[in-house]
């Protein structure tokens, strides 16, 4: 069973970095069921956001080591692998923005988010390297 999972997580991961989305436009929805949003976005679309949803939860699912390399204001940490144990409180009524370092590990976890019936989602696509590429501020 925690082979599948792995296997499982491991082509999340390559199919959401193979993918490198430049559209300005809304964000891209990877999947809607009854009304759930569980979306790819652009850096600029992720800030847009940021701006426009209030009560947006940015989700950061990287390891802790790697915060050294910036992150964005107002995030939490919760590594990918917490959230693959199901060692988090998440709220449930809030809209999530995911984010890791080039989107493969958010990607993955928004899918196991999705899974588990969280209804908004959004997932930073090329993460924060892209974040970085794109000249957005972030947080030391």
């Amino acid at each position: 069973m925690k082979s599948k999972l792995v296997i499982l997580l491991a082509i999340l991961c390559l199919a959401a970095c193979s993918k490198n989305s430049q559209e300005q436009g809304p964000p891209a929805a990877s999947a809607v069921k009854a009304g759930a949003i569980v979306a790819t976005c652009t850096p600029a679309q992720a800030l847009a956001l940021i701006k426009e949803k209030s009560n947006l939860l940015i989700i950061d699912v990287r390891d802790p080591a790697e915060l050294r390399e910036g992150k964005l204001k107002n995030s939490v940490l919760i590594p990918l692998m917490d959230i693959m144990r199901g060692k988090y409180s998440i709220p449930r009524d809030r809209p999530l923005l995911l984010v890791c370092a080039v989107g493969g590990r958010s990607y993955a976890a928004m899918q196991i988010l999705a899974s588990k019936g969280y209804h908004e989602l959004y997932n930073v696509s090329g993460g924060i390297a892209a974040w970085k590429q794109a000249k957005l501020p972030l947080v030391f």
